[in-house]
C-alpha cells in the first residue's frame, strides 16, 4: 500500500510540472510536416507509386531533413525539451513502421 502510494505521489509531481513552452510548438510544426506528407503523398503523379510507399518514402526523407536540421541548429538532444531531433526520431519511427507493413 505504501508503494502505491509513492507512485501516485511521483505521478502527481510529474503532471504537476509545468510543460515546456517548446512542446506545443513542436508538436504543432510536426502536425503540419505530416499533413503536408500526406497531401504530397496523395497527389496523383505520374510515378504510380501509390499512397503508402509514397507517404514512407516521404517520412524517410523527411526524418532526414529533421535530424539535419538539428545538426545545422546545433540543437542539443533533451528530455525534458523537444526539438527537431524528436522530430526526426518519431519521422523515422513513423518510416520503418512503414517499411515493416508494407
Amino acid at each position: 500500500m505504501q508503494r502505491m502510494k509513492t507512485l501516485w505521489h511521483g505521478l502527481n509531481a510529474r503532471l504537476q510540472h509545468p510543460v515546456d513552452p517548446s512542446v506545443p510548438i513542436v508538436a504543432r510544426r510536426f502536425a503540419v510536416r505530416l499533413l503536408i506528407l500526406l497531401i504530397f503523398a496523395a497527389l496523383p503523379l505520374a510515378h504510380s507509386w501509390g499512397f503508402l510507399p509514397m507517404f514512407v518514402a516521404l517520412t524517410g526523407f523527411n526524418a532526414l531533413a529533421c535530424f539535419f536540421m538539428a545538426l545545422l541548429l546545433r540543437e542539443k538532444p533533451n528530455r525534458h525539451v523537444l526539438s527537431h531531433y524528436d522530430e526526426a526520431f518519431w519521422m523515422a519511427m513513423l518510416f520503418l513502421l512503414g517499411r515493416v507493413f508494407i
